[in-house]
């Protein structure tokens, strides 16, 4: 018994002997990383603890980003950039962060606004519309016009026809993908031609 007593003993100290790190002085720089659209500005802070600190900016390529004295990046054109941070008091204490800039492709879209769309078998076309934070639906409906157009919703990267996140390919043209609570950034829509056909309406709607 005086064994038992002794195990439980040890178990109890080690239950209670245990150390947390102390994150009070660490430099950091957030985002710390992030990708975005060309054209989307992105806020960086740099902070010891939970509290901010002066730093001087720096781009490591400012033809593709540029990063003014506040630490507000302006994006340039497409490709991965570093944007260090240096405190001011301590020229030694440098903290980089990962930019990845995306390239925009296709056509962009009017918030609810339609384009009309038609083509020969086998053709495709590319569309996009940005979606901001707070973003509560994001429709995009086909419909009217001749023949059989299918489409196909993704964020981020254009859709194919077997990698997406919505797709619609009713027979006709009455398609209609939708998104509740989308997540921010640009969203592309993939307009597939599986019967020749001309004068359908693509419309792409955010709300609010």
């Amino acid at each position: 018994m005086s064994g038992l007593v002794l195990i439980l003993a040890a178990f109890g100290c080690a239950d209670s002997d245990y150390t947390t790190a102390d994150v009070s002085n660490v430099f950091t720089v957030s985002p710390n990383y992030v990708g975005v659209d060309e054209g989307t500005p992105v806020q960086f802070t740099a902070e010891v603890g939970t509290d901010p600190v002066a730093v001087t900016w720096e781009s490591s390529d400012v033809t593709k980003a540029t990063v003014s004295p506040t630490g507000l990046v302006t994006t340039l054109t497409p490709g991965f950039v570093a944007i260090t941070a240096t405190q001011t008091a301590n020229a030694t204490m440098k903290k980089s962060a990962s930019l990845t800039i995306f390239q925009l492709l296709g056509t962009g879209l009017s918030n609810g606004v339609g384009v009309t769309v038609g083509g020969n078998v086998g053709q495709q076309f590319l569309y996009r519309i940005f979606v901001p934070e707070g973003t509560t639906n994001l429709s995009v409906t086909l419909g009217g016009g001749t023949g059989d157009l299918d489409i196909y919703t993704q964020r981020a990267t254009p859709p194919t026809t077997s990698t997406f996140t919505c797709r619609s390919w009713n027979g006709g043209n009455t398609e209609s993908c939708q998104h509740a609570n989308p997540a921010s950034g640009t969203w592309y829509i993939l307009v597939d031609v599986y019967t020749a056909g001309a004068g359908a309406t693509l419309t792409a709607t955010r709300t609010p």
